[in-house]
């Protein structure tokens, strides 16, 4: 047993000297997070208050995991209120100690997110509105429809981003679709983008309309949200959205073309992929995968990317069909085929690809990969064997 508080006061001057590697503190973390020692609070909850006051963020987020491993939920309070000083960086450690919090008994914690996210200064309430997302209810609906229309766009984009799921709650869905002629462009981003998971076919209107928006970002987001609806009526604005000046959004266009299938998102892709630039080809190649078993075209098209002079179009016209729902094994003999490709990329796509497309020659291929000249392709090929070899034991 480790003397909890020695050991924590230990922890406050690593954070605060920086004198020794984390790898010496990362047990004494691990053990007082365990230790159960509620003795520790108070000083815990110090410790967090001084290393917010001095903009220490790594220090923050050490007391902010032994803190959450010691107090449980009682500690979400303390956390979400650290959330909300912004120190500066991205906050991926604090935010992931949060959401553990969160699940561990949703009901409680909806408690103290719903009291952050009715009142309260702005940052906190932009901290409960975001935190409500991952323990929101149908009946929040009204709350975040009134944060959606607050004065602070900031507040607006994270209410918007925690919205109940709009695909059986056609409140929801109404307030994501007023949130299209938001003002600021990030609010008009927040629901773009989640009505592209909403699923509903009445989502491809109101996103259509927004394809001429001025801000290349909502464009590019309304190009990817409408791949993601996979509704034949979006293809004409994707095809217009194809020749977009943004770069971005000409890629979502021709990535979410694939998704979409039908005649003629098949016959732009088609068009393109026998294009003189190699990187358009080889999006159109990736997004033709997608679309494989919409049309009988399609096949020997791939067929020919695989020879493409290209390397990227080599390899893209492979990783469409990953994600593919197509039947994956009849695509074995174009992953044999580019296994002995003379271009790395090439065969890091092809060892990606091997277990899932080809799984009866995929051992051989892995195999003979692990002694690749390719740093990246052995990397792969490593852990891809041991995928096998753990779904062999099951």
């Amino acid at each position: 047993m480790i003397d909890s508080a020695e050991a924590l006061e230990a922890v406050v001057r690593h954070a605060t000297e920086f004198e020794d590697d984390y790898d010496d503190i990362a047990p004494i973390l691990t053990e007082l997070a365990a230790c159960g020692d509620v003795t520790l609070v108070s000083r815990l909850h110090e410790a967090l208050d001084q290393f917010l006051d001095e903009q220490n963020f790594y220090g923050r987020d050490l007391i902010a995991g032994i803190l959450a491993g010691v107090q449980g939920l009682a500690a979400l309070p303390a956390l979400l209120r650290a959330s909300a000083r912004d120190l500066g960086d991205d906050q991926d450690s604090l935010t992931a100690e949060i959401i553990d919090l969160l699940h561990t008994d949703k009901a409680a914690a909806r408690h103290t997110v719903l009291d952050l996210a009715a009142g309260g200064t702005p940052e906190l309430r932009r901290v409960g509105l975001w935190a409500l997302g991952f323990v929101v209810e149908a009946q929040d609906v009204e709350l975040l429809a009134a944060a959606a229309a607050d004065a602070d766009p900031r507040v607006r984009s994270v209410a918007i981003g925690s919205i109940p799921d709009p695909a059986g709650d056609d409140r929801a869905f109404q307030v994501l679709v007023m949130a299209l002629g938001d003002l600021d462009d990030q609010v008009r981003v927040s629901a773009v983008s989640r009505l592209g998971y909403a699923g509903r076919a009445d989502a491809v209107a109101p996103l259509v309309a927004l394809a001429a928006d001025p801000v290349p970002r909502v464009r590019s987001m309304v190009a990817y949200a409408l791949g993601k609806l996979r509704e034949v009526e979006a293809t004409p604005a994707l095809l217009r959205l194809r020749h977009d000046p943004d770069r971005h959004v000409r890629e979502n266009a021709l990535e979410a073309l694939g998704s979409v299938g039908g005649a003629a998102a098949v016959d732009a892709l088609l068009l393109t992929a026998v294009g003189e630039n190699p990187l358009l080809r080889a999006q159109a190649a990736q997004a033709l995968a997608r679309a494989v078993d919409s049309d009988p075209r399609i096949p020997p098209q791939l067929m020919t990317l695989t020879q493409d002079d290209e390397p990227a179009v080599r390899a893209a016209s492979i990783s469409g069909l990953i994600s593919t729902d197509s039947e994956r094994s009849r695509w074995a003999p174009l992953v044999v085929g580019l296994a002995n490709d003379p271009d790395p990329l090439v065969r890091q796509r092809v060892a990606v690809a091997a277990r899932r497309l080809a799984p009866d020659a995929a051992p051989d291929i892995l195999r003979h990969y692990v002694s690749d000249p390719d740093s990246t392709v052995r990397r792969i090929a490593d852990l891809e064997l041991a995928r096998l070899t753990d779904a062999a034991a099951r």
